[in-house]
């Protein structure tokens, strides 16, 4: 398949495409800010594309099979306006793959919309870290997503969503799914490695089980 990824220098698409290159199945285009920041692979086309400007971000996307969304604004990017640039480019990613004719829409999730075992979201509830707090505007940014994607008649979907701690590890190739509710290892912690989350987006991406939901992946 022709797959396409945004964010693939990023925290969380980095992963990815690394574990998309390692499994060699797919062309990969890699939609960044800066191209030159990836190696080259023979199944790697990095492109420079405009995430806000619909048209020019459908005609990139055109002719591949899969989009893997792994958008952020952006390290710079104020508090104050990390959230409004998070919903405006989720919403051009969505009417661009619907433009281009995607077929299936995988996107990098957030713990934030999870439910805690009293049935609140995780961001809302008393469980939510003061820590994170600094990184809060992007976190509502990213549970947009979810709620826009929801409201998506056509779209074929799924919202990957991580455990709350989220970091880079090692990857054993093993990792437990979760639907609407957080998950909790055996020690009543939340959380996967970078490498095993960009295991369970590419087992999704080749073997499709999920279809126009959220789900859940950690230990």
């Amino acid at each position: 398949m022709k797959i396409a990824l945004i964010g693939a220098s990023g925290f969380v698409g980095a992963p990815i495409l690394a574990e998309a290159l390692a499994r060699s199945k797919h062309d990969i285009t890699a939609l960044v800010r800066h191209p030159r920041k990836l190696a080259a692979h023979p199944l790697l086309t990095a492109k420079t594309c405009d995430i806000y400007d619909v048209p020019a971000l459908t005609a990139a996307l055109r002719g591949h099979d899969a989009l893997i969304h792994a958008f952020h604004p952006g390290r710079g990017v104020t508090s104050e306006a990390i959230y409004g640039q998070c919903v405006v480019g989720h919403k051009a990613i969505i009417n661009a793959s619907k433009g281009a004719g995607i077929t299936r829409l995988l996107c990098v999730g957030g713990a934030a919309s999870l439910k805690t075992p009293q049935g609140v979201e995780f961001i809302d509830s008393p469980m939510w870290p003061t820590e994170f707090n600094p990184y809060k505007a992007g976190v509502l940014g990213t549970r947009a997503l979810y709620y826009l994607l929801k409201e998506e008649p056509t779209l074929d979907w799924v919202f990957l969503a991580p455990s709350v701690i989220l970091r880079p590890g090692r990857r054993t190739g093993a990792y437990r799914k979760g639907g609407d509710h957080v998950l909790f290892d055996r020690n009543g912690v939340s959380q996967i490695s970078l490498e095993d989350y960009a295991v369970a987006m590419n087992d999704e991406l080749d073997t499709p089980t999920q279809h126009r939901k959220r789900f859940t992946v950690g230990y």
